[in-house]
């Protein structure tokens, strides 16, 4: 029998191995390597950190705030190699969700068949 860890690392090779890998890859570089679009996607991505800390730490969000998060997330959503580094992203996402389901799977299935307690 494989090493079950053997075979996550063999998973990890064959994931940026992937399409969808090299598309986020090549994408991401080209926005790194832009300075419009770079920064664009810093300011972007420090909203998108901001909103998670404020949702854990149970604080709201202030009209100001969602005002500014969407002009930015309107921003870059009008940047073409934002765009398509978000769709390559997208992509990438479901091979992992589609893995993640195979993986997952024998739980679910033990769980199904487990008998009803009353």
């Amino acid at each position: 029998m494989k090493n079950i860890y053997d075979i996550a690392y063999e998973l990890e090779s064959s994931l940026r191995e992937q399409p969808a890998f090299q598309a986020l890859t090549e994408s991401y570089a080209a926005v790194q390597a832009d300075e419009e679009s770079r920064s664009l996607f810093g300011e972007f991505t420090g909203i998108q950190q901001q909103i998670q800390m404020k949702q854990m730490s149970g604080e709201g969000l202030d009209e100001e705030f969602i005002q500014q998060a969407q002009e930015v997330a309107g921003r870059a959503g009008e940047n073409e190699m934002i765009q398509k580094m978000m769709t390559a992203e997208q992509q990438l996402g479901t091979v992992i969700e589609d893995i993640n389901k195979i993986i997952v799977r024998p739980l679910q299935e033990m769980y199904a068949q487990a008998p009803e307690t009353e």
